[in-house]
């Protein structure tokens, strides 16, 4: 139980973590939201910079690749 605790714990505090570093990337991402909203015609700029759903992709990516490198450093560190 400690161990699921634990874990719950560390995923939250990386999503807490991702917060900041998802804004700066989402900003830093207008070319490409503008070439998706020009190519495929989705809305993904507005006046006052990306489209929620930008920074969700963007949370939601940056959420995974921390998860996987985190599960890589374990198994690294186990031998696994």
């Amino acid at each position: 139980m400690r161990r699921v605790i634990r874990e719950a714990i560390v995923f939250v505090a990386l999503a807490v973590l991702a917060l900041p570093v998802t804004a700066v990337l989402a900003l830093l991402l207008m070319p490409l939201w503008s070439w998706i909203e020009k190519r495929w015609g989705i809305e993904a700029v507005g006046h006052s910079g990306p489209a929620g759903w930008c920074f969700e992709a963007v949370f939601a990516a940056l959420v995974i690749a921390l998860a996987a490198l985190r599960h890589g450093l374990r198994s690294r560190a186990h031998g696994r």
